[in-house]
């Protein structure tokens, strides 16, 4: 897990600081509405200064991901008056990254919603922690103080781009980076001295509580996520760890209660298990990787049923490695698939690949250019999966089945089981049926769920899994007749207790349980 720990988000390399003029805005009367992305319009990219924003915009990229670097923005505590380029905000002066400022109002003009993820704590806002950071450079990942002096920042940065004052928009917050690794949110512990969960958790609370209410009051449409990465199993909880972890289970499910009635959302980074690797699938808990990403949406939707804010997914940092041991033909299925799987997954709203180039720090080759600026294979993919806007649309990886998904009926040979999916079956797994269902929902369906028990999995409408392990859902069913669907049954063979889907009514030969729903054939 070092590698993992270097290279997630390009973190180390925080902008250039640049004058840009500019004075304090003025009053909010209202928010603007949120930025809605279309299903086509899903993926995103961190575009890395990419010289041609019309290249990114122009390839139907629904979002970008922008790093807004506290430390560049307020390195010292500067009262009112403040000077030439520099924005005013509660009685402080924060100098304003020019570059950032000019990406963030050229890909809103262009239609583009931009992502920020805040962090990167200034030296003057951590003197009183005594942080032991993971690799030289860490030092910004230093929990703050004073929750309010972060707090404090995220308002400016909500207020400056809230697309009403000429500097564009940042719409979705995402707070401090990979909370759940002290690597990246260190409380004072780790490199020999155990965490205490309790005291990392109530840290995190209060800096995301801060962030929430200042970014509200400036956006009330906005949305605050929870930034995690892909350890969801309570098997990764090592607080005591030289490089100490909390699996992303414990960290909800002890956060939640004290975020109040705050709609709070999860930024979730869904890279394969093994880093340097292209291969992702559905048997890939305890970690969540595009391959099953509906185990996390799943357990949102049943272990917080009355926060429909957490049922909703960004995925705000994802890659696939295109460098040995895997190669740019391996990372360009890769991210075929990966559409294929996000898009068959209701709830993730938001996909933002990681990253537009090669950056040689990481250890790893995310990019989809090469770091001369060329482009590799997985380019072409990326950039064509979703073309609508084309005349005749140009889809595939997933997007030419919209507003459906596909779900797939399996058989497990091996184990003599069936398995039914929304997202890619695992291998071994052989291909018998597909169906149709929504990715949104419409009047007169109804969700249904997919679970696991042993080595197959079944599909109900109970988001419980009735008792069974949730692997997520899978789309929406209609729940009477319409004109082109067929009734899909559930089926159970009583010799082994196999299940299986099918639009025959005979079942196949096993016996019939219930009628899910109405489904596209």
């Amino acid at each position: 897990m070092k590698l993992a720990r270097r290279f997630f988000s390009g973190l180390l390399v925080l902008s250039t600081l640049l004058q840009f003029t500019g004075g304090p805005p003025a009053a909010v009367s209202s928010a603007l509405p949120y930025p809605t992305r279309s299903d086509y319009r899903i993926k995103g990219l961190q575009p890395d200064f990419w010289p041609n924003r019309a290249e990114v915009a122009g390839n139907n990229v629904g979002g970008v991901a922008m790093n807004m670097v506290w430390a560049n923005w307020e390195p010292s505590v500067t009262a009112p008056p403040c000077a030439g380029g520099q924005q005013q905000f509660d009685n402080h002066c924060f100098t304003v990254d020019a570059r950032t400022d000019a990406e963030i109002k050229a890909y809103t003009d262009l239609g583009v919603v931009v992502t920020a993820v805040v962090y990167g704590v200034p030296a003057w806002a951590r003197v009183n922690r005594a942080c032991s950071p993971a690799y030289p450079g860490f030092e910004i990942f230093c929990a703050p103080d004073n929750a309010a002096d972060y707090g404090r920042f995220a308002g400016m940065l909500a207020q400056r781009y809230d697309g009403q004052h000429g500097n564009g928009r940042l719409a979705d917050f995402v707070i401090h980076n990979e909370v759940n690794s002290n690597d990246w949110f260190d409380i004072g512990c780790g490199q020999g001295v155990a965490c205490d969960q309790n005291a990392w958790i109530d840290t995190y609370a209060q800096n995301y509580n801060a962030a929430y209410d200042a970014v509200v009051a400036q956006q009330s449409t906005a949305k605050v996520l929870i930034s995690l990465d892909h350890r969801f199993g309570t098997v990764f909880d090592q607080p005591a760890a030289s490089s100490p972890v909390l699996s992303e289970q414990t960290m909800l499910t002890a956060l939640a209660p004290k975020l109040g009635a705050r709609a709070w959302r999860v930024a979730h980074h869904a890279y394969p298990p093994d880093l340097t690797r292209p291969d992702f699938g559905a048997d890939d808990y305890p970690r969540v990787s595009f391959g099953n990403l509906g185990v996390l949406v799943g357990w949102l939707r049943k272990q917080f049923p009355n926060t429909p804010s957490a049922w909703e997914v960004q995925l705000t940092e994802n890659g696939v490695n295109s460098a040995s041991p895997s190669s740019e033909a391996a990372q360009a299925d890769g991210v075929c698939r990966s559409f294929i799987d996000v898009l068959g997954t209701p709830g993730i709203e938001s996909y933002i690949y990681h990253r537009m180039s090669d950056n040689a720090g990481e250890g790893v080759s995310l990019g989809l250019h090469r770091a001369d600026g060329t482009a590799k294979p997985a380019w072409s993919t990326y950039a064509l999966a979703n073309r609508n806007d084309l005349t005749p649309a140009q889809l595939s990886c997933g997007f030419e089945t919209l507003p459906y998904i596909t779900l797939r009926r399996g058989y497990d040979a091996a184990a003599g089981k069936h398995r039914a999916s929304s997202r890619l079956l695992p291998s071994g797994v052989t291909q018998e049926q597909t169906y149709k269902v929504l990715r949104q929902p419409a009047a007169g369906t109804v969700m249904l769920y997919e679970c696991k028990l042993g080595s197959q999995t079944f599909l109900t409408r109970a988001v419980d899994c009735e008792g069974q392990f949730p692997m997520g859902p899978v789309g929406y069913a209609y729940t009477t007749q319409v004109a082109g669907t067929q009734p899909l049954y559930r089926c159970r063979r009583d010799a082994d207790n196999d299940h299986l889907i099918t639009v025959q009514s005979n079942c196949e030969g096993y016996v019939l349980e219930s009628v899910l729903g109405y489904v596209v054939t």
